[in-house]
């Protein structure tokens, strides 16, 4: 990753789209980002995927905005490899947004995962696999774990949308 692109499409955003933080800046943050990606190729979020969490988290919002299926492979990877909550949240969105019913195999894995290394993501990954009609068995996501997801979602569809 250049630094240039580093620092055009990750230091000015990671900090506030990590973990739950799209919750409260993503809306205000999506046009900045639609800007910052104009002329992103799947190589560059395929790139940021690969990179430790910081870049992950810009890679996972990046990616909602391509239509490359190697986008949606890595994006499934990069939450296979995930280790907890600064970058399992936004990887979840783009799993659901980019490979709707196909990403439960990975968010189930993540699910045992997390629950068995208590990284704290386990009930917003919970969600995810509800709303898709799987079953998180073993955590069982509340009221609140819905709402965080659905609005999460909500950001990575803005993004998705262009809107």
């Amino acid at each position: 990753m250049t630094a240039d692109r580093d620092n055009v499409l990750v230091v000015p955003f990671y900090l506030k789209m990590m973990r739950l933080n799209a919750l409260e800046h993503g809306a205000d943050l999506a046009p900045a980002i639609l800007e910052a990606s104009v002329g992103v190729t799947p190589d560059d979020v395929i790139a940021l995927l690969r990179e430790p969490w910081r870049a992950t988290v810009m890679g996972a919002w990046l990616s909602v905005i391509q239509t490359d299926p190697q986008v949606t492979d890595e994006v499934l990877a990069a939450l296979a490899r995930s280790h907890g909550s600064l970058d399992a949240p936004p990887l979840t969105v783009a799993a659901v947004l980019l490979a709707a019913g196909q990403a439960l195999p990975t968010l189930e894995v993540y699910l045992e995962r997390d629950l068995s290394a208590e990284w704290g993501a386990a009930r917003f990954v919970a969600a995810a696999i509800e709303h898709l009609g799987g079953s998180a068995a073993g955590c069982s996501p509340n009221d609140s774990d819905l709402r965080h997801f659905t609005a999460m979602l909500a950001v990575g569809q803005r993004l998705r949308t262009g809107s």
